[in-house]
């Protein structure tokens, strides 16, 4: 529920800190004096479509926050974490709405940037606003349906429908990825057995593709290397006067002659007697890879060859030979798969037959249990709005399992069309004046009947859980008197189970506020703004006076309102 509202700079809005409380919360003022402006604000932080109009004048930007109590929504928790957003503290969520002139707006929740659509989707799970048709959620038939199987505790049968279409849904997929047309099974399995014996007629080696890269590039600078080992060769081994090695030995014989005279020349006979040891082995190991060494231009011609047909398959399945490996790979278990295609799409088929018949038995119990359901929502609803001034009103909760040809369950000698939410369509239909046709909820004309309508669908199914805050604006709209006092009870019976808040302009209504807000007008240093005053007792009895004469308010009105006050 909410429990905090701030404001600021949206429309006539300068600043605006509301705190909330459960129960019923009544708001009242002139026409024209900013009510819907305090209701569009708050559409704002639930994820409406925002416009740069909504901006107070004279300033770039617009902000709108609520602190909303989530205590006991798991629902809640599982969306917050699926979108990864905080929990919050205390149980609570704070959810923030920026909008700018430039367009650039900004949404948080719990301190995280989010999307709008986030919020839309938060805003759904936490407040309904029954007031313009397109805020109305009760509108739309899947929402009907949802409230049929709250109200009539059939949520663990949906659930078992919904896993049941899933199991049926992945096998018919399956099966169709495997049922492709002959032609086109003959097309793949040529071209998976072409790429598949031309990756094997290769015999590809891993780490083969470097060493024949090394290879060439050894046999193309044949002569180079060769003239380069007969120079240092010569340098360290064949060239008498200059040899390395024997100059090494001869200068260490030299200095060994010498140590007696002075010990510490012993260190440095010793290095180089060691190096003299390291460019023999140097030379020795040349002298060996020299005697192997030839330029070979028909291994070299082999050689690029083997490299073209790599990198040819390289540019066909893959940079290196893991890659063309696994490519291999990949197409033998799709060749092998659709060798036996026959085979698997009749082990599919028996397992769809099995997994449609467990899905039609469970779809078609659902069914037969939102019917029942159905005829005592209907009952109970016609009950309801009888005392809400549709005297000879006539409900009905139609569900009808949706017959289609193609469908993918049967039952009866009948196909019929499947989701996740069973077969049926639900749709609630009234018709609120005698001799009419029942219509569809959604073709109501009237904003107060409609506002009423789900006033009753709300009562009668308020121990189905569901969204804990609700708003109701146009409820008063065409009615007064008894209907408005039944109005009015129906809101405080509701505000034993949710946090509600109601627009009025009836006093037969507000009396039953246990909060009472007044939005009003003001001029201050020559600009026009909206303010929202909780009423203390007495302030609550003149308001009600108002709304009973207008004004001026009258010592009758005043009598008249405390009478309505004090009568429960």
């Amino acid at each position: 529920m909410i429990l905090e509202l701030h404001v600021r700079n949206v429309s006539l809005i300068p600043e605006l800190h509301l705190n909330v409380r459960d129960g019923l919360t009544v708001i009242t003022g002139e026409t024209g004096a900013g009510k819907s402006i305090l209701l569009g604000a708050l559409s704002l932080v639930l994820g409406e479509r925002a416009s740069a109009d909504l901006i107070r004048t004279g300033c770039e930007s617009a902000s709108v926050e609520a602190l909303l109590a989530v205590e006991r929504m798991p629902s809640l928790e599982k969306m917050l974490e699926a979108h990864g957003l905080p929990p919050g503290d205390d149980r609570t969520l704070l959810v923030k709405r920026e909008i700018s002139r430039t367009g650039r707006g900004k949404c948080y929740v719990n301190g995280s940037l989010t999307t709008v659509a986030v919020l839309e989707e938060l805003g759904q799970e936490l407040v309904d606003l029954h007031g313009q048709h397109e805020h109305q959620s009760l509108l739309q038939r899947s929402r009907q349906r949802d409230l049929l199987d709250a109200w009539g505790g059939l949520s663990k049968l949906r659930e078992e429908v919904g896993a049941g279409y899933a199991r049926l849904r992945a096998s018919r997929e399956a099966r169709e990825r495997l049922s492709l047309d002959e032609a086109a099974r003959v097309r793949q399995l040529d071209l998976l057995k072409f790429q598949v014996d031309e990756i094997d007629a290769a015999n590809i080696q891993r780490g083969e593709l470097e060493q024949l890269q090394e290879e060439r590039s050894r046999l193309a600078n044949a002569e180079r290397m060769a003239g380069t080992l007969q120079s240092v060769l010569d340098i360290l081994h064949r060239q008498e006067e200059v040899a390395v090695r024997e100059g090494l030995g001869r200068a260490a014989e030299a200095l060994a002659s010498l140590v007696k005279f002075d010990s510490r020349l012993a260190e440095w006979v010793d290095l180089l007697r060691a190096a003299e040891v390291q460019i023999g082995e140097a030379v020795d190991r040349l002298l060996d890879y020299a005697d192997g060494f030839e330029a070979d231009p028909g291994r070299l011609e082999i050689v690029e060859d083997r490299l073209d047909l790599l990198h040819k398959l390289g540019r066909k399945y893959g940079n290196t030979e893991e890659e063309i490996l696994a490519f291999r790979e990949k197409a033998a278990a799709e060749l092998d798969s659709l060798s036996h295609q026959d085979e698997q799409l009749e082990r599919l088929a028996k397992e769809e037959k099995v997994l449609a018949g467990e899905l039609a038995e469970k779809a078609r119990r659902l069914s037969l249990a939102r019917q029942g359901a159905g005829k005592q929502l209907a009952q109970n609803l016609a009950k309801e709005l009888k005392e809400l001034g549709f005297a000879r009103a006539v409900f009905e909760v139609r569900v009808q399992p949706v017959e289609d040809p193609a469908g993918w369950i049967s039952w009866d000698r009948k196909h019929f069309r499947c989701t996740s939410s069973g077969a049926d369509e639900v749709e609630f239909f009234i018709g609120p004046n005698p001799g009419e046709e029942p219509k569809p909820l959604a073709k109501t004309a009237s904003g107060g009947e409609l506002s009423r309508i789900m006033l009753a669908l709300k009562v009668v199914s308020a121990g189905a859980g569901g969204v804990p805050t609700l708003i109701f604006d146009e409820i008063d709209t065409g009615i007064g008197g008894t209907t408005a006092d039944a109005v009015g009870r129906k809101l405080a019976q509701l505000a034993q189970t949710h946090q509600v808040v109601v627009i009025t302009h009836l006093p037969q209504i507000a009396r039953f506020g246990q909060d009472h807000w007044v939005v009003a007008k003001q001029v201050d240093h020559g600009r026009t703004a909206t303010v929202v005053t909780p009423l203390e007792a007495e302030e609550r009895v003149t308001e009600i006076a108002r709304l009973l004469a207008g004004e001026p308010i009258t010592a009758t009105a005043l009598t008249h309102a405390r009478e309505l006050l004090e009568r429960k």
